[in-house]
């Protein structure tokens, strides 16, 4: 004998299971992608932590003496730029001279004493004329009161001279 048993339908929404398994996978991956940036955001606090403290412990090295040590040669050099200032003694003379430097002349040498006023030149010219054109734009500066050629020598690449100049007080002070 055969028995007839009836069964219930089952009730099957098949459009209804994809978007909950996504919506699931979506809940799953936000905890995880929050418990993920609370994690970073912690270890991203230790180091703050960890990095105050050692410029803590660096600033405690710092010693007094040191810090009057700064503190007095801040002093010095604000007092030396003011002397700077009002006596650079180099900048106007070299001003003058590579205003007056002839194209065809090259200074190898500058000295300078500022308490006797005098100039010493060596340099290189290409020739004569050269050389005289040059001592020319000297001699005709006001700052210039005397030139004295101390010596000519023939070079590899050119006249070799050394001049001494005379100058006013005025070109060694910043003007």
């Amino acid at each position: 004998m055969v028995e007839l048993v009836s069964q219930k339908p089952k009730i099957s929404l098949p459009t209804w299971h994809w978007p909950l398994w996504v919506s699931i996978g979506l809940v799953f991956l936000s905890a995880a992608a929050f418990v993920f940036l609370k994690v970073y955001l912690a270890q991203i606090q230790t180091e703050i932590i960890n990095i105050n403290e050692q410029i803590k412990a660096e600033a405690a090295k710092v010693n007094t003496n040191d810090e009057n040590a700064m503190l007095r040669l801040n002093d010095s050099l604000g007092s030396f730029n003011g002397l700077a200032a009002n006596h650079s003694y180099f900048s106007s003379a070299l001003e003058t001279i590579g205003a007056l430097t002839y194209k065809n002349i090259i200074f190898t040498k500058l000295d300078a004493d500022r308490e006797k006023g005098i100039i010493q030149l060596k340099g290189m010219a290409q020739n004569y004329t050269a050389l005289a054109k040059q001592i020319v734009a000297l001699r005709g500066n006001e700052n210039f009161k005397s030139m004295e050629i101390k010596g000519i020598n023939f070079g590899v690449n050119g006249l070799e001279f050394e001049l001494m100049a005379g100058v006013i007080s005025d070109l060694f002070i910043k003007k």
